[in-house]
């Protein structure tokens, strides 16, 4: 079975917003309290700002494989939106199923937008589309289905014994953001693709489209890679991580 998981990390979309509204004098943190208040205004309790509102700040993507972890996380460090863009649209290509948590409602209407507002063609990837219903899955409306009140990422990953965020939230991505640490931005786009790799295993597994031997030695493989790394997050992941 061939499929890439991929998440990302968002942070509000200032210049366009500074471009539309005319905040030209205004630095990025003034120009976010203006669209987390539109944003208030507009639900009239929340100000989680809707995916249009947004810009792609990290991508990461992880390609399954039985024999070994492939890995790919880009980021504002070294690389452009446009960039990151891309490199969603070749593993899509490539692999011919992307598998992320909650995209339904935020990620893939952010990606289709930002590639408008880039103006990026890439006709292969909206031909398949047009002919498959099967090359996005979001593992959250397998889980739940559409509706309202739906878990999250860390919570569903924690209940099933994976390592959740440990402790990272979209707070922190754009706490990070503003403060241009673009590393720690690119950190969270990593764990939520890690777990959201371990529950595509589970899924799959479960539903006997990847077999339990597999399954175990991807994740075994996947172990060993990261004992590989010292970065902060990763080290934090993988002893969060419980044995079965």
């Amino acid at each position: 079975m061939r499929f890439s998981v991929f998440a990302l990390s968002s942070v509000p979309d200032t210049d366009t917003t500074r471009q539309v509204f005319d905040l030209h004098d205004l630095d990025d943190k003034a120009v976010s309290k203006v669209l987390f208040h539109r944003r208030k205004q507009q639900t009239g309790s929340s100000e989680e700002l809707r995916w249009d509102q947004r810009a792609i700040a990290s991508v990461t993507l992880i390609q399954h494989s039985v024999d070994k972890v492939l890995i790919e996380s880009i980021g504002l460090a070294g690389h452009t939106e446009r960039d990151m863009l891309q490199a969603l649209f070749t593993a899509a290509m490539r692999d011919g199923r992307m598998v992320a948590w909650d995209s339904s409602r935020s990620g893939v209407p952010l990606i289709h937008f930002r590639s408008l507002k880039h103006a990026l063609s890439f006709p292969a990837y909206w031909q398949t589309l047009k002919e498959r219903d099967d090359l996005h899955v979001d593992l959250l409306d397998w889980l739940a289905g559409p509706g309202v009140d739906r878990p999250g990422l860390d919570e569903t990953a924690r209940k099933l014994g994976f390592p959740g965020m440990c402790a990272r939230t979209e707070d922190d991505v754009y706490a990070a953001w503003l403060a241009g640490r673009h590393a720690e931005v690119q950190a969270f786009s990593e764990i939520a693709a890690l777990n959201t790799y371990l529950l595509a295993l589970r899924v799959f597994s479960v539903t006997g489209q990847v077999t339990r031997h597999d399954s175990a030695r991807v994740q075994n493989n996947l172990r060993q890679a990261l004992a590989r790394r010292s970065d902060r997050h990763l080290v934090d992941f993988l002893a969060a991580w419980r044995t079965e």
